[in-house]
């Protein structure tokens, strides 16, 4: 056995873990030599080191370390420690540490430390450890940054080989790296491009800046080639750092073809518009239209030609919101001059133009088109005036707004159910009036007779005038009628779900209590039967027999009072989801050579019973947690021999499907048909007669049963049972069961380092 070591001095720790970090070359590589450095220097018999980043399972108590960022500490493990510690102790490791390694959020790892010294950690072990902890914590969370600059790099390394431009920018916008086909594009060199900002770039906006900040793809162009635009998709790959991938979409190329396309027509001219003005393309109507061959007008300022406004200074400054409408008086040197309709589109640096010689008649043509569509649609269509009054509304909006002969005149808002529709609605003409339409006002409107509330969804748009002003709105709504009741099931869902989780905090919060309660009485009640065992053994000389008595009483209680708090641990820590299963193969046929059953099995014999254990010939190894399974039969057996004063107990193991089923029987005292729903509860313990069976224990036994069992995804139940006679309990656990991995409350997935 080796004795643990005395603390090593802090300084000196300090000191030492500063050194292993320089001389290692990652986090992992840092984290496995100190695991390697505490073994040497502390006398720990074995140190398991588990890296959060390679996707290892931490068990619940390593999770617990790491929630708490405490190191956990636990000495005398024993069978009815925590199931992963079970194991530990059948090892024969008598104490284990775990240092948890996390730092800002971050997993890094775990170092358990087990010792076979019974001594145990002593307090100024614990000191060192949360002292190593933290610093230990500080250097992996350091070379951990370094390692993910150093992914980071070769990620873009291999991605940048694509042949689409791409770009890596700061949190504050600024060019970090560009790959070459983005530096052909910009034309720019790399001394020029890193460091400038996105903006310098790109004509961006405010709200283009904070789209992609988003994650939202935008489209913009170019500030050095006003022809140029292109569409930018955003990868957030941290906090400081954004990928664009750029990808030329040419808009004004596509519009232009577009245009060619309405080549032929006769009572339209149109063409494009650089920056400065200048006319870049013409539709070949300019021929009939203006008199003159369009190839002469190509290359020229439009606003030579221009005499009604004398200045395009008006047509510009309107072109600032993208788009203007109005009456212009054109000549080109011709001496004949033309009253025409202009409309124009400023996109992506450039403007497109519509000359219309009779506008008029395309509104008037329009105006009809609009109107077809609302007779003839089946949504609810009402047309107002800038003032929101009913011009007009459709056979849909009839039905829904009960709206009769005479409707015309009134008011819109006097469908509105609430003051706040009202607002919604008046908010609604303006942003139309200003951007065309608005879309997805939710708003409650009323049925005009009998003032039935309707839930709706509102699209306004604008219809506009020869000048391009909105003269006239258009309402188009969607019912909405079960939206309210939507809601209220939700509400009613949303309450109910908050009393579950409430209920089942407050279950979790007494389980926890009862746990933390039963786990801090272990040591006290170790510590009275230590000193009465020493004066049993050691003050044989100074104590009367009346004396002695006095303290066995006192060594049998405290024995029986331990044995009662490690039960309550057992249940409180099943129903806590603190137990996780250890599977492995398990052989029913070697547990019978488990030293607790044979135990059980002379207690058999000592009392004058009988006792079997048959396997049948097919019953195959299962998949379960061995120590558990243990823990099933020694409950199940210890109950039959305290009820059986004569004849015998019987273990019988038999195949069943894709099972195996299990029968324990006995010749006690038997069960009866009242008590059988209710044995499985905790603390229900039966009774003889009018007197409760003695040693009957703590009526735990058969609840830790059942837990387990269903753990395992099995069944328990009481088969046969006559008062009198005996009772038969059977349990069945599948040979292979899918059981899944339980929901930590510590979350690793969001904690733990991102792989790049």
């Amino acid at each position: 056995m080796i004795e643990m070591q005395p603390p090593i001095p802090i300084a000196r720790l300090v000191m030492d873990v500063l050194k292993l970090s320089r001389e290692s070359g990652g986090y992992r590589e840092f984290i496995s030599k100190f695991g390697e450095y505490v073994q040497t220097n502390l006398g720990i018999n074995e140190v398991i080191v588990k890296d959060g980043s390679q996707s290892q399972q931490f068990s619940p108590i390593e999770e617990t370390a790491l929630n708490t960022n405490k190191p956990y500490t636990e000495n005398g493990l024993s069978g009815y420690s925590a199931t992963e510690l079970i194991e530990y102790s059948n090892r024969g490791y008598k104490c284990c540490a775990i240092l948890p390694i996390s730092k800002d959020g971050k997993v890094f790892g775990t170092i358990t430390m087990l010792s076979k010294d019974e001594a145990g950690f002593a307090p100024d072990h614990s000191t060192l450890f949360s002292i190593a902890s933290e610093i230990v914590s500080s250097e992996a969370g350091s070379k951990y940054e370094r390692d993910k600059s150093f992914n980071v790099a070769k990620y873009f390394d291999a991605s940048f080989s694509n042949m689409m431009p791409q770009l890596l920018i700061s949190s504050e916008g600024s060019i970090i790296r560009a790959n070459k086909p983005a530096l052909n594009c910009f034309d720019r060199n790399q001394k020029e491009l890193y460091g400038a900002k996105l903006s310098d770039i790109f004509e961006l906006d405010k709200q283009s800046v904070e789209l992609l900040n988003k994650g939202s793809i935008i489209e913009a162009g170019l500030k050095a080639d006003q022809g140029k635009s292109f569409e930018i998709s955003p990868s957030r790959i941290n906090e400081s750092l954004l990928h664009l991938m750029i990808n030329e979409t040419s808009k004004a190329k596509e519009a232009e073809e577009r245009s060619k396309l309405i080549d032929r027509s006769n009572d339209q001219v149109f063409m494009t518009l650089d920056k400065d003005l200048s006319i870049s393309w013409i539709s070949s109507a300019s021929n009939s239209m203006f008199g003159i061959n369009g190839d002469l007008l190509v290359g020229k300022r439009f606003t030579d030609f221009i005499k009604v406004p004398t200045t395009i200074s008006d047509i510009m400054q309107k072109l600032s919101g993208t788009r203007y409408y109005g009456q212009i008086t054109l000549s080109f040197g011709n001496d004949a001059e033309l009253n025409a309709n202009l409309s124009a589109y400023k996109s992506s640096g450039r403007i497109y133009c519509i000359i219309s010689k009779d506008y008029e008649r395309i509104l008037r043509f329009a105006q009809g088109m609009t109107d077809d569509v609302i007779g003839l649609s089946n949504d609810p269509m009402i047309e107002i005036d800038k003032l929101g009054y009913i011009v007009s509304h459709n056979s849909a909006a009839e039905t829904l707004f009960k709206l009769g002969n005479g409707t015309e005149g009134t008011q819109i808002y006097s469908l509105c159910a609430d003051d706040e529709s009202r607002a919604k609605i008046a908010t609604s003409l303006s942003v139309a009036a200003n951007n065309g339409y608005i879309r997805d006002v939710y708003v409650n409107m009323i049925e005009l007779k009998d003032r039935t509330e309707v839930p709706c969804v509102q699209t306004v748009k604008a219809i506009l005038d020869a000048n391009g002003r909105a003269s006239k709105f258009l309402l188009m709504s969607k019912e909405l009628l079960t939206k309210r009741r939507i809601e209220q099931i939700e509400d009613a869902k949303e309450r109910a779900e908050d009393e579950v989780k409430k209920f089942k905090a407050e279950s979790e919060l007494k389980s926890q209590f009862i746990y933390n309660i039963s786990h801090d009485l272990k040591t006290p009640i170790t510590n009275i039967m230590g000193f009465s065992k020493l004066l049993l053994t050691d003050g044989s000389d100074t104590l009367s027999k009346e004396q002695k008595d006095y303290i066995q009483i006192i060594y049998d209680e405290s024995e029986r009072f331990l044995e009662l708090v490690k039960q309550v641990l057992d249940v409180a820590k099943l129903q806590s989801g603190i137990v996780k299963l250890d599977l492995q193969q398990v052989n029913f046929n070697e547990i019978k050579n488990n030293p607790s059953i044979k135990s059980l099995a002379e207690a058999c014999q000592n009392k004058g019973l009988e006792f079997s254990w048959v396997v049948d010939y097919d019953v195959p190894e299962i998949t379960a947690d061995p120590n558990r399974v243990i823990q099933v039969f020694s409950n199940l057996i210890g109950n039959a021999i305290k009820f059986t004063e004569k004849g015998s107990i019987s273990i019988r193991v038999s195949r069943k499907k894709g099972s195996v089923s299990v029968d324990v029987s006995d010749t006690g005292i038997g069960i009866s048909k009242s008590d059988i729903p209710k044995i499985f509860k905790k603390f229900y313990q039966l009774k003889r007669g009018l007197i409760k069976q003695e040693g009957s224990g703590t009526g735990l036994g058969l609840s830790i049963v059942s837990e387990i069992v269903h753990l395992h995804h099995g069944q328990v139940r009481v088969v046969d049972s006559d008062v009198g006679k005996g009772t038969t309990f059977r349990f069945t656990l599948p040979i292979k069961p899918k059981i899944p991995k339980k929901t930590l409350k510590y979350n690793k997935a969001e904690h733990q380092a991102d792989a790049i």
